[in-house]
């Protein structure tokens, strides 16, 4: 984030540039793979709660999400530190030389971003566990997708950034997709179950 930070920091009011298509499709792959890995660890919460050791009374959803937590911080430290490290020293560095780093705009609006963004992304992890323990993952899949609508609207009007064609066109697609799931999971489940071969027969 600090990273990220110091790129916006760097960019002036107009000098933002329409992304390439080489970029958009780099953006649709990472977006497409988080989505996917998204839906294996719901797929994955789901068996664990079958199990005898993700039962809710012996690991309930706060506990399960530290863990799930825990696992992703260790995994991901490495990485953030080979990588991106170096760059956010380097920036600190340079920050430093030109004004009080602790005093600047950059550091303060960092430390609030960090705290509304850790309090968001909290509540919301916590709101999907929960709600994956009592529906299936097909819901969840569904409902996420329109969390993202819902998420790219209420950004683009409090950050103000246009919704551009594709992107109008990727939302009309996305709540098209949830009301025909809802409608024919609703028109399946009103239709009569056949009969089962396998069940007895009373004889007529």
């Amino acid at each position: 984030m600090l990273k990220f930070l110091f790129k916006i920091n760097k960019i002036s009011a107009g000098s933002l540039v329409s992304s390439s298509v080489g970029t958009a499709i780099r953006a649709c792959a990472v977006v497409m793979t988080a989505n996917l890995c998204f839906s294996f660890r719901g797929l994955y919460q789901k068996i664990f709660r079958a199990s005898p050791q993700g039962n809710p009374s012996v690991m309930d959803d706060m506990n399960l999400q530290y863990r799930m937590q825990q696992i992703g911080i260790l995994l991901c430290l490495i990485p953030v530190l080979l990588f991106d490290m170096p760059h956010v020293i380097r920036e600190l560095w340079d920050v430093s030389d030109k004004a009080r780093f602790m005093l600047s705009w950059v550091f303060l609006r960092y430390v609030s971003i960090a705290v509304i963004n850790g309090f968001a992304f909290t509540s919301y992890n916590l709101a999907s566990t929960y709600i994956l323990t009592r529906i299936s993952v097909v819901h969840h899949a569904a409902l996420n997708c329109i969390r993202r609508v819902f998420a790219i609207i209420v950004t683009s009007i409090v950050f103000r950034v246009p919704i551009t064609t594709l992107s109008a066109f990727g939302i009309a697609v996305s709540v098209g997709g949830f009301f025909s799931f809802s409608h024919f999971k609703m028109k399946r489940l009103r239709r009569p179950r056949p009969l089962s071969s396998l069940l007895p027969m009373s004889e007529v």
